[in-house]
Order: structure tokens, then C-alpha cells, then sequence
């Protein structure tokens, strides 16, 4: 006897209808009656919950129908299947966001400030030359020069960035136009 006719023999026996099993399973009505045409079958979790409620041992439910056990036997393997993709997708893309957020952090521009890391500047009048010792995959990207608040010094701020083509620029020149602070 299939899954689907004992259900609906034992549910007739209890005098329970589709809707009452429907809501003590926590399922629609016509899924139960789906069940009963043999249009699908359940999955396990509910002929577990199934055969306590119908009161039918659970080797009994499953035993005359070889068709539901393969089912759930390939269903099973299935979700493993999908849960093994899942977790691989899901580790690639904590993968991919951690490297997109590194690649991020290092391509913003940082302020050249360690002594170490600036080798000459140079004045000619007119001209400034900057030479600095950057790490590999920093280039010497841009400039701000600007006068203290007394006017007497000369502020430069040298800003890097992650060069991603590994050319290390670290030389440069920039004009600088100076005029006198009047402030």
C-alpha cells in the first residue's frame, strides 16, 4: 500500500479531515490531498510528524511504498550536494570581499610623513624635486604645498598611492608658484 492511501485510510479511520492534518502539520490543505493522489509525497520531516500523529509506525508508512524511499533518499543526497555548493560559494565570496577590501584600503592615498620613506627635495627657484623610498607597490602620487601659520616655513605634503601596475614612481618635480603670505 503507498504512503498517500494510508494516510488518507488512517485520516478516515480518525474521522480527522485534510484541513485539521493540513493544520497540525503546518502544511496546506492541498498538500495533503496532493499526498493522497500520490501527485507528490511528503518529505521526511513531516512522515515523521505524520506517523505520530495518524499513529502509524513509521516502518509501516515507508515499507509499502519504494518510490517514496527512494525519493527521500535522493532528495537527501541532493541537499547535501546543495549544501557542500552552498558552503563553497559562500566561502568564496567571504574570500572576495576580504580581498576587495584590502585591495581597497591599500589603493587609498596615504600622506608620505616618515622620515625614512622621503630620500630628497630639492629647490631650484622654481622647481621642486621629490625623491622618495617607497615600498614596491607604492607610487608617489600627488602634492600640497601650503605656508605655515607664521609664513616663514613651507609646508609640503606628499600623498602615495597603491600602484597596481608595480611601477614604483618614486621620483617627481611639480613648479611651484610661491608668493609671499600677507596674512
Amino acid at each position: 500500500m503507498s504512503i498517500g492511501s494510508q494516510i488518507k485510510q488512517r485520516r478516515t479511520e480518525l474521522n480527522i479531515s485534510q484541513e485539521v492534518l493540513a493544520e497540525k502539520l503546518g502544511v496546506s490543505r492541498s498538500a495533503i490531498s496532493n499526498w493522497e493522489i500520490e501527485r507528490n509525497y511528503p518529505d521526511l520531516q513531516l512522515i515523521v510528524s505524520i506517523s505520530e500523529i495518524l499513529d502509524i509506525p513509521l516502518d509501516t508508512l515507508l515499507k509499502g511504498d519504494t518510490a517514496v524511499v527512494d525519493k527521500i533518499s535522493a532528495d537527501t543526497i541532493q541537499r547535501k550536494r546543495l549544501s557542500r555548493k552552498l558552503k563553497w560559494a559562500y566561502t568564496c565570496v567571504i574570500i572576495l570581499i576580504i580581498l576587495v577590501s584590502v585591495t581597497l584600503y591599500k589603493t587609498r592615498w596615504i600622506d608620505i610623513s616618515s622620515t625614512n620613506q622621503i630620500e630628497s627635495i630639492q629647490y631650484d627657484g622654481e622647481n621642486f624635486y621629490v625623491k622618495v623610498n617607497l615600498p614596491f607597490y607604492r607610487s608617489l602620487g600627488g602634492y600640497y604645498i601650503d605656508y605655515s601659520h607664521d609664513g616663514e616655513t613651507l609646508n609640503i605634503t606628499l600623498m602615495s598611492y597603491r600602484d597596481l601596475s608595480m611601477k614604483n614612481l618614486e621620483e617627481d618635480n611639480f613648479t611651484a608658484f610661491l608668493y609671499p603670505n600677507t596674512t
